[in-house]
């Protein structure tokens, strides 16, 4: 099934915002890419992308999805169909004011989720745009640090994992945009009690936007890299 039939377009008029692709890494090899486009309508704001994993990934699969949010980058939905060969699943996301419900569709059966969503609590999925939504709502100094609930979403299920976050900001420099040299900060990510040391860092610009991650806390090997990126 395709994103557009899963997803079906909304009847009011959408302005784009930004478009971009990122290049995917396991283990310093590029195997995969995900095109993505923010787009503004009505009260929301509309996140349509296609993740793609491709040989020598260990599991080569495909996950399309569309995320609503708030003009303040606050998610209210998430719908993912993910494809693994030709195995399907569906899930759906969704707040219901202070509660985040989810159902999960794979083979015939259904399985359904529910749990608390406070205003502090955030969201992760596989998706590095997922990250630029959580600095959008903080504010980083240098050495500055947050702490908060997460939803995290993801394999095998597309279900939720509630979690603690802590990010911090541990770096200020410039680097490599697709469209040049840019300011920047350096972010370390993990989930307490676990250490850094089990975590992974990324650098993003001024304007929230992850530039490139990596699969540890310090840079090196590279997992996400912004290699496309166009404004609205």
């Amino acid at each position: 099934m395709s994103l557009r039939s899963l997803f079906p377009q909304s009847p009011r008029s959408e302005t784009l915002i930004a478009a971009g692709r990122y290049a995917i890494f396991h283990s310093g090899i590029e195997c995969g890419e995900e095109r993505w486009r923010v787009e503004h309508t009505g009260d929301r704001l509309i996140v349509t992308g296609a993740h793609e994993l491709v040989a020598p990934h260990p599991l080569p699969n495909l996950q399309e999805y569309r995320v609503t949010l708030t003009p303040t980058w606050r998610p209210l939905g998430l719908e993912v169909l993910w494809h693994v060969g030709t195995r399907a699943l569906r899930a759906w996301h969704a707040a219901d004011g202070e509660r985040w419900r989810a159902r999960i569709e794979y083979e015939g059966h259904a399985h359904e989720q529910q749990g608390d969503f406070p205003e502090p609590c955030e969201v992760e999925f596989t998706s590095p745009l997922f990250q630029q939504f959580i600095l959008s709502r903080r504010d980083f100094q240098l050495g500055g640090e947050h702490e908060f609930p997460v939803l995290r979403i993801g394999p095998p299920h597309m279900a939720v994992s509630p979690e603690r976050m802590l990010i911090r900001c541990v770096e200020r420099g410039t680097y490599d945009a697709p469209w040049g040299r840019v300011a920047a900060k350096r972010y370390v990510v993990s989930l307490p009690p676990h250490g850094e040391d089990e975590g992974y860092g990324y650098w993003a610009d001024e304007q929230d936007r992850l530039l490139e991650s990596f699969e540890g806390p310090e840079p090196g090997v590279t997992w996400m890299r912004l290699v496309e990126y166009t404004r609205g």
